[in-house]
């Protein structure tokens, strides 16, 4: 492409008016290429061809160290930010990553009109555990049924987390009350199974869980708080009635006759959130390349005063040189 280096001026108001009026269209603003007709007439104005190769090959390796780095940063910013989520005893998701992983699960099944269920897990006479044995095996004691967990829980969109003290949680989405209660069941087995020794109770010799569980098919502008004290109360239940058992409540069973709404009413309410949500995306991404004209903008401004600054010294040069 041949650029005339006396109409910088054109081609920089050019590159301006592209952006003005296309910067909500990433590819018209890539089809016009005004910033490489720009880029190109200012870096290899007043540069010999091994000049501007030099330059080139710099700006490159320039690059790439840059790249370089900013990969090694989002590297350790990732591990940080796994080991921030991850429970340093069991190793299972935290409370922290529970509440946020519920509140996408909430907000994915509330667009999907799907039900969602959590387990509230809770070790029975876990004090007298630790009494009898001591906190180092009372925490092996939790590591070990954390693994059981996780061994039972094998579907990437379930997660097992510690709730907090000897208690654990587990996600479960688009899962009905029948599916919940088979993986709390199942899990419940596998922890009697595992045969852990609790041998001060009378009752069982080896440590046992009672479980709670809610499911919920949530609406349009509801709080995940709603299905974690559902399943406590479940949990409480559990506890109350003798331990070593899972519970899920009659409110549980009423809540599922939110699945007889009529098709059409289920199909409108779920179009108009995934609406709502691309709207909300796109105003995003157009807000997104907006600043990014915007920095493209800065970044030949900068160039040009470069250019500027070559075009004078060149001039300086050349009057040295026929002053001699």
């Amino acid at each position: 492409m041949i650029v005339d280096l006396d109409n910088l001026d054109s081609y920089c108001q050019r590159f301006s008016a592209c952006l003005a009026s296309a910067y909500q269209d990433e590819s018209c603003f890539l089809g016009e290429q005004a910033l490489q007709e720009v880029l190109d007439c200012v870096e290899k104005k007043s540069l010999s061809i091994l000049d501007y190769q030099f330059l080139v090959a710099s700006q490159q390796l320039e690059c790439r160290q840059l790249q370089q780095e900013l990969e090694a940063k989002n590297e350790e910013l990732q591990q940080l930010n796994i080991i921030a989520t991850i429970d340093s005893l069991t190793q299972v998701a935290n409370r922290r990553r529970f509440e946020e992983y519920l509140d996408i699960e909430w907000r994915r099944m509330t667009r999907s009109q799907q039900p969602l269920s959590l387990i509230l897990f809770d070790v029975d006479f876990f004090k007298s555990y630790n009494d009898t044995y001591g906190h180092p095996m009372g925490d092996r004691c939790l590591s070990k049924i954390a693994r059981v967990m996780k061994d039972v829980v094998q579907r990437p969109t379930d997660l097992v987390t510690r709730y907090g003290g000897e208690e654990f949680a587990v996600i479960l989405s688009n899962t009905d009350i029948h599916g919940a209660a088979h993986i709390a069941e199942k899990i419940c087995f596998a922890v009697r199974k595992a045969a852990i020794p609790h041998e001060n109770l009378q009752i069982n010799p080896y440590v046992t869980l009672s479980a709670g569980l809610a499911t919920e098919i949530p609406i349009f502008d509801s709080n995940f708080q709603k299905i974690i004290v559902e399943a406590d109360k479940a949990l409480y239940q559990a506890k109350a009635t003798g331990r070593n058992r899972v519970c899920s409540g009659q409110k549980q069973t009423e809540n599922l006759e939110v699945k007889r709404i009529p098709t059409l009413t289920k199909e409108f309410l779920s179009n108009n959130l995934l609406i709502r949500e691309e709207l909300r995306l796109s105003t995003q991404k157009s807000q997104q390349i907006k600043e990014k004209n915007q920095q493209l903008l800065k970044q030949v401004q900068e160039v040009m005063q470069k250019n500027q600054q070559i075009r004078q010294e060149s001039s300086e040069l050349y009057m040295m040189h026929k002053m001699r």
